[in-house]
């Protein structure tokens, strides 16, 4: 019969590795957990197919036309808000090179509800056609030939995004210090 020489004593320092275990579990579970104050969550009531191309950011903020461009962002050009239910104000702009549509609300909640709804319909046609980078669809301004792929709900406003969310939490996090 063959002994194998045990080079670490498990009887001896068994209780120190189930409390490790036991701690690093309940860090994982406090570090996955519901995230309440986290202010990136899914727009749009979760749906499984925008959850990869939408989020909420900066729930409780207010922001205006000027604090986008203090923030770095460059306004071309501005559209009617008769296109967009409920928006105060729709400008066409770019950020870190990619094209950028924000639209404005009174509330963080009307940006939320119909804000998110309008601007989920208007990235949904790049879903039928190909997935997040389909073809192409079209903003508040029905000529151009922008090609939003994700949206953001930051405070009062909803921001379209050129290629993916990264560029819509670009924006987030320059605008809101």
């Amino acid at each position: 019969m063959i002994q194998v020489p045990v080079i670490f004593p498990l009887r001896k320092y068994s209780r120190w590795l189930l409390l490790m275990v036991a701690a690093s579990l309940i860090s994982l579970v406090l570090a996955c957990g519901s995230g309440s104050d986290d202010d990136s969550a899914p727009a749009a009531g979760g749906s499984d197919e925008l959850a990869e191309v939408s989020r909420t950011l900066l729930p409780d903020r207010t922001f205006t036309l000027d604090d986008y461009v203090v923030a770095g962002w460059k306004k071309s050009k501005q559209f009617p808000t008769d296109t967009v239910p409920e928006s105060t104000d729709i400008w066409y702009g770019f950020f870190n090179q990619k094209d950028i549509e924000i639209r404005f609300y009174d509330s963080h909640e009307t940006a939320r509800t119909a804000g998110a709804e309008n601007a989920a319909a208007a990235i949904d046609q790049s879903f039928r056609e190909g997935g997040q980078f389909g073809s192409s669809n079209r903003g508040a301004g029905s000529s151009a030939v922008t090609k939003f792929k994700a949206f953001s709900v930051v405070g009062n406003t909803v921001i379209l995004c050129e290629q993916s969310v990264d560029a819509c939490v670009a924006v987030a996090n320059a605008v809101g210090g």
